[in-house]
C-alpha cells in the first residue's frame, strides 16, 4: 500500500518512561559477566526502563497525553479521534482506546481504534489518524503508542531481557498545510518469528504451555513468553526496509540528499546501523538512542523524536523519513515534514 496524503500534520509529540533504570550490567551475577559484556556490544543497549508489574501501556500513554495537553495547552475538547497502538493492552476486550477516552475526559463523540502492533505500529497510528483527517471525520486525532513488552518476557530469556525496555508515547495529529506519505507492507508468512504463542483462542494458557524450555543458546521461556528469532527479524530488516525507503523517497519526488532527517525503529544499534549503511544515509542525520531505552516497540519513533528533537538541535525537519518493522511480519515508512512540530522531552511524573 502506497499514498499520499495532504493537509495533516503531526502536531506534539511527547513520551512517558517508568522510574525504574534497569542497568544491563546489574544481570552480570544472572547471566555471566563475559554474556552480559558481549550482548551490550552487539545490541548497544547500556540500560532500559521497566514498569512496574502493575503498570499497564495504557497508564503510561495515559501519562505522556496529560503532559503534552499541559504543555500544548490543548483544549482535550478539541479531540476527536483517539488510536491506542498496543501489543500489551489492558484486556482481550474492550477496547483499551475506549477506556483511555473515559480516563482522559475525552469527549464521548469520539471515535476510537485499537491498532495491534509493535514495532511498526506507530506508521500505522499515524496513517488511521491521517486518514480518519483526510475524509472529513476527524480533525484532530491523539494517537498513543506504547508496549510493556518486560511484562511478556522470561526472566530466563537473556537474549530478549537484554534488549527491550517499556515506554508510552503521545502524538497530536491535526489538519495542516503539511502532507504524509506512507508505505506499508505486510507478510504473514512470518508471522511465527515474532510471537506469544499462548494466551490467545489459538492455543490458550494451560499446564502445557506454561513449560519451561531451553534454547541451544541456552535462553528459557515458556509458550505464554514472548519468542523472538533475532536472526530472522535482522535479514527481513535488511531486505525490505531499503527496497520501502527509497519508494518512498520516489512517491515524494525526494533524493536521497533532501533528507535531513532519517528516523529508524530503534530495534538495536547494530540493525540500526546495517539498515542506515544500506540507505547510504549520513550518520549525522540518523540518530540512535537505543543505548538508553533498548527496543520500546511501538513507541520507538516517538520516543526517538521525543528525545533527541527537543530542546537545540541542527536536524532538518523539513523533510523527515521514519520507518518502523518487526513483528507481524510488516513494515511501514512515512515522509512528512516536522519543521512545525512540537517536542516534548520524555518525562517520568
Amino acid at each position: 500500500m502506497h499514498t499520499i496524503i495532504n493537509n495533516v500534520q503531526i502536531k506534539a509529540v511527547n513520551a512517558w518512561l517508568p522510574e525504574e533504570v534497569l542497568e544491563m550490567k546489574q544481570l552480570s551475577s544472572l547471566y555471566g559477566e563475559a554474556e552480559v559484556a558481549s550482548i551490550m556490544k552487539t545490541t548497544g543497549v547500556e540500560r532500559v526502563r521497566i514498569a512496574p508489574k502493575n503498570m499497564t501501556s495504557s497508564d503510561m500513554c495515559l501519562k505522556s497525553a496529560e503532559h503534552l495537553f499541559e504543555q500544548e495547552g490543548f483544549d482535550k475538547a478539541e479531540i476527536d479521534g483517539l488510536v491506542f497502538v498496543s501489543q500489551t493492552t489492558d484486556w482481550l476486550l474492550p477496547a483499551t482506546s475506549i477506556s483511555l477516552q473515559h480516563r482522559l475526559g475525552l469527549s464521548q463523540e469520539l471515535v476510537c481504534m485499537d491498532v495491534h502492533y509493535g514495532c511498526s505500529g506507530y506508521i500505522y497510528g499515524l496513517f488511521q489518524a491521517a486518514t480518519w483527517i483526510a475524509s472529513g471525520a476527524c480533525k484532530n486525532v491523539l494517537v498513543l503508542a506504547g508496549d510493556t513488552t518486560s511484562q511478556m518476557i522470561n526472566s530466563n530469556d537473556k537474549s530478549l531481557k537484554m534488549v527491550f525496555g517499556d515506554c508510552g508515547t503521545a502524538t497530536i495529529v491535526s489538519e495542516g498545510n503539511t502532507s504524509m506519505g506512507f508505505r506499508i507492507n505486510s507478510d504473514g508468512s512470518g508471522a511465527d518469528r515474532l510471537i506469544v504463542p499462548a494466551g490467545g483462542f489459538r492455543l490458550p494458557i494451560s499446564e502445557e504451555t506454561s513449560v519451561l524450555e531451553w534454547d541451544e543458546d541456552k535462553n528459557g521461556r515458556t509458550k505464554n513468553d514472548l519468542f523472538m528469532d533475532g536472526m530472522a527479524i535482522f535479514n527481513f530488516a535488511i531486505t525490505k526496509v531499503k527496497k520501502q525507503v527509497k519508494a518512498l523517497m520516489e512517491d515524494m519526488g525526494w533524493i536521497k540528499d533532501d533528507v535531513g532527517f532519517y528516523g529508524l525503529h530503534q530495534a538495536n544499534e547494530f540493525m540500526v546501523n546495517y539498515v542506515r549503511k544500506s540507505l547510504k544515509a549520513d550518520e549525522t542525520l540518523t540518530p540512535i538512542n537505543v543505548r538508553n531505552y533498548g527496543n520500546t516497540g511501538p513507541a520507538t519513533l516517538p520516543l526517538l523524536l521525543s528525545d533527541v528533537c527537543s530542546g537545540e538541535h541542527t536536524y532538518d525537519l523539513s523533510k523527515t523519513i521514519m520507518c518502523g518493522f518487526g513483528v507481524g511480519l510488516s513494515w511501514g515508512s512515512v515522509a512528512t515534514d516536522l519543521t512545525n512540530t512540537h517536542f516534548y522531552s520524555p518525562v517520568n511524573k
